[in-house]
């Protein structure tokens, strides 16, 4: 009967029942309905993620990035409520693969006065095959796979990318990528000043404002990032929280100056 109830539980939860009586739970073990609850908290907060309100009196921040920036959305947006719309595509942005196929319908038809982006750990992990189509690649450890995007072709995407976003009028603000911990599957540390080397050089060339969150972060990593993973607690996700809002504010205040103009 157990194994018919938690299926059971799971469903209602991931369709928005979030409201589950006692009367569900009768008869589990409380670690199962602990479980369910966790799973309950989970979905909610990914739903608060996501849905981001819009004030039409407000000028709109789109923010591009992987899971990291999935991590500092919510503090951004408390930092920056009441100043701007922050909103994020309902998606791991993850590599410049995943953005410039995607790109056109993220930036839909609204008008964007910033857009905050970042790619890069996702171009340098190590997957089966370099290059293969988003969401079809698999990670790897480092010894058994090429990296997902080449450096040359992570510039040659950058640069696409820029040029796209370039036309939407909107002020670019470029984010560096957070370091790779040692031990981390299917990355290497030093790859990550490679690919910033890169992306910093398209940057300048373009003209494109710079969030530097890997100096941010990189001497404090050890204590804000999870062991052997690319990924930050909560302090470290404030940390960098505070570095994008300033990073937005400040382009919103160029907006405005250049609108005045």
């Amino acid at each position: 009967m157990k194994k018919y109830i938690i299926p059971g539980l799971m469903a209602i939860v991931a369709c928005g029942g979030f409201a589950l009586s006692s009367v569900a739970f009768s008869g589990l073990a409380s670690s199962t309905v602990e479980a369910v609850i966790a799973i309950r908290d989970h979905i909610k907060r990914s739903v608060a993620i996501f849905e981001a309100p819009v004030n039409p009196s407000l000028p709109n921040v789109l923010i591009i990035g992987d899971s990291i920036s999935i991590s500092y959305i919510l503090p951004v947006r408390k930092r920056l409520e009441g100043i701007a719309n922050v909103i994020r595509p309902v998606a791991n942005c993850e590599s410049t693969l995943s953005i410039l196929e995607n790109l056109d319908r993220w930036l839909g038809q609204t008008k964007w006065a910033v857009i905050h982006f970042n790619a890069g750990l996702h171009d340098l992990a190590h997957v089966q095959t370099e290059g293969i189509a988003p969401g079809k690649q698999t990670m790897v450890p480092v010894e058994n796979g090429p990296r997902w995007v080449s450096i040359d072709t992570y510039r040659s995407n950058l640069e696409k990318i820029v040029e796209r976003l370039k036309k939407t009028g909107a002020r670019l603000v470029f984010a560096t990528t957070t370091p790779v911990p040692a031990g981390a599957k299917s990355r290497v540390p030093e790859d990550v000043a490679r690919y910033n080397e890169v992306a910093l050089a398209v940057m300048r060339e373009q003209g494109v404002q710079i969030d530097d969150l890997y100096s941010a972060v990189v001497e404090s990593a050890y204590q804000y990032q999870k062991p052997q993973d690319v990924h930050f607690y909560p302090e470290g996700s404030d940390i960098l929280a505070n570095c994008v809002a300033s990073s937005i504010k400040a382009r919103l205040i160029d907006s405005e100056h250049g609108a005045r103009r």
